[in-house]
């Protein structure tokens, strides 16, 4: 075995701290993904618009820049909103603003993705599942193979 020099427990919290980081965003992520995917095929004009806008923005910019805005300029903007609350100075942790900015970028991807995935099951397809009534895993079933 390898020797880490009393490195290991600084490792074994930095591969900690990064699933954290992973996992948290990976939901942000999905959560921003389906309801951006669901805007983007509403009716809504508005809301086409707003989805719009959040995926070609996010998309748009480097991701450090991205990062940057949303750890310094989230800070100033939650502590202007503060102050006129009468609230203490807030700090915002580099974990949240990381997390946030991760989630809100593949949110911005997977927005695209999940509108993808829906437009690629055809009408058809969906007006033949729906008498069906069965489970998650049955429909998937059917739409793959049937």
């Amino acid at each position: 075995m390898f020797d880490l020099h009393g490195y290991f427990p600084m490792i074994l919290e930095g591969m900690t701290l990064t699933i954290e980081v992973a996992l948290l965003s990976l939901l942000i992520a999905v959560i921003l993904g389906l309801f951006g995917a669901i805007a983007k095929l509403s009716k809504s004009r508005i809301a086409r618009s707003i989805a719009t806008v959040y995926t070609t923005l996010i998309r748009g910019i480097p991701d450090l820049v991205l990062m940057t805005i949303i750890f310094y300029g989230g800070q100033i903007i939650v502590n202007n909103i503060g102050d006129s609350l009468g609230w203490d100075y807030i700090d915002i942790s580099p974990f949240v603003a990381g997390t946030l900015t991760i989630g809100f970028i593949f949110g911005a991807y997977m927005t695209e993705t999940f509108r993808g995935g829906i437009l690629a099951v055809s009408m058809e397809k969906l007006k033949r599942l729906l008498p069906l009534e069965c489970q998650a895993g049955k429909y998937f079933y059917a739409l793959h193979y049937h």
